[in-house]
C-alpha cells in the first residue's frame, strides 16, 4: 500500500502552460516558466522525504536492487560508455574525483572504482545506501541540495542518472551541482525521454494510455531539447547527447510489456543481448547507433554531457 500523497500550494511559482495530461494526482503541463513538462501541484518536501526514505525500495521497487546484480555485465557496459565520454571531456585527467547523485544500487560508482577513479555518492534511500556500503562504496545517505552539496566538497565530474524527473525543483539541484563542480568540470545527466515520437505513435495509432506518466514518482518530463535548455540556464554548456535502447520499439512490434512485468523482464533481456553483442565488436557501432537516435530525438533516455561554464 502506497503512502498517501499530499501536495503543496505552488501558486507562488507562477506555473503556466498547455495542459498535457490530467491524472488523479495532478495535471501535467508544458510549463512555460520552467521550460519542461511537470506535474502541478508539486509534492511537499515531507511527501518527498517519506517516498524516498521509507517507501521507494521498501514497497514500490522491491526487486530493483537485486535485479541490478543480475544485470551487472550490462550495467557495467552502459556506465563504462558514460565514463569514456566523461574521460574525454576531462582531457584524460588521472583519477578524477566524481560524485554520483542518487546512487541506487551503486553500479555507476562500481564502474568508477574499477577504473581507479575517486568516486563518492549521495542517496536518499537508507536501504539503497546500505546496499551500496555493503559493496564497499563511498555513499552517504541524504538528499542532494544546496546544504548537503557544500558538505561533500568539490568534484571534477558529477553524474546523475534518472534523478531530475523525481525532484520538485530540478533547477535548484543543478545549481547546487554547479557550485561544487570544478572549473571546466563535467556534468553527465540522464532522464527518461518522454512524450517522444514512438510513444506518440502508440497513443495515437494503438490506443495506448500514456503509461510513462507516473506523477507519484515522476514529477518532471524531459526531452533532449528541454533538458539541454535547462542545463544551459543553470550554467552548463551541453556538449554531447546520446541515448540507450528505445524500449518502445518492442511495443510497436506488438510486445506489450506495459501490461505484463514478466514480458517486460524478457524484453529487457533482449535489449541487453543487443547492447552486449554489438559492443563486443569494438567498432564503435553501438555508440554511433545511439548517438544517431539521439540526434533524431529518439531513444529511451535523454543522456546529456555538459561542461561547467
Amino acid at each position: 500500500m502506497t503512502a498517501p500523497i499530499t501536495w503543496k500550494d505552488d501558486s507562488d511559482c507562477k506555473h503556466h502552460g498547455a495542459l498535457e495530461v490530467t491524472t488523479d494526482l495532478g495535471d501535467i503541463i508544458d510549463c512555460q516558466a520552467c521550460g519542461f513538462l511537470h506535474v502541478v501541484p508539486l509534492p511537499s518536501p515531507e511527501t518527498q522525504r517519506r517516498l524516498y526514505e521509507e517507501q521507494f525500495y521498501q514497497e514500490d521497487k522491491t526487486d530493483y536492487l537485486n535485479n541490478s546484480q543480475e544485470d551487472a555485465n550490462w550495467l557495467n557496459l552502459m556506465f563504462d560508455l558514460r565514463l569514456e565520454r566523461i574521460a574525454k571531456l576531462l582531457n584524460g585527467a588521472e583519477a578524477p574525483r566524481i560524485l554520483d547523485i542518487g546512487c541506487g544500487p551503486g553500479d555507476f560508482l562500481a564502474a568508477c572504482k574499477a577504473r581507479g577513479w575517486d568516486g563518492a555518492g549521495i542517496e536518499p534511500s537508507p536501504v539503497a545506501t546500505e546496499f551500496c556500503q555493503d559493496r564497499d562504496l563511498d555513499v552517504r545517505q541524504g538528499f542532494f541540495n544546496a546544504e548537503t552539496a557544500q558538505q561533500l566538497g568539490q568534484f571534477d565530474a558529477i553524474h546523475m542518472s534518472e534523478v531530475l524527473e523525481h525532484v520538485a525543483d530540478p533547477t535548484a539541484v543543478l545549481n547546487a551541482a554547479h557550485d561544487i563542480l570544478a572549473k571546466n568540470g563535467v556534468l553527465a545527466v540522464s532522464t527518461p525521454n518522454d512524450f517522444n515520437p514512438f510513444q506518440d505513435a502508440l497513443v495515437r495509432e494503438k490506443d495506448f494510455k500514456k503509461w510513462w506518466v507516473v506523477p507519484d514518482h515522476h514529477l518532471n518530463y524531459f526531452s533532449f531539447d528541454s533538458l539541454e535548455s535547462l542545463l544551459s540556464k543553470t550554467g552548463f554548456a551541453p556538449t554531447v547527447r546520446t541515448t540507450n535502447f528505445p524500449m518502445e520499439m518492442f511495443l510497436l512490434m506488438g510486445q506489450d510489456y506495459t501490461a505484463d512485468p514478466t514480458l517486460g523482464r524478457q524484453m529487457h533481456g533482449w535489449r541487453k543481448s543487443f547492447d552486449l553483442t554489438l559492443a563486443a565488436m569494438e567498432t564503435g557501432a553501438l555508440e554511433a547507433y545511439y548517438d544517431s537516435l539521439a540526434a533524431a530525438g529518439l531513444g529511451r533516455l535523454a543522456i546529456i554531457f555538459a561542461k561547467k561554464i
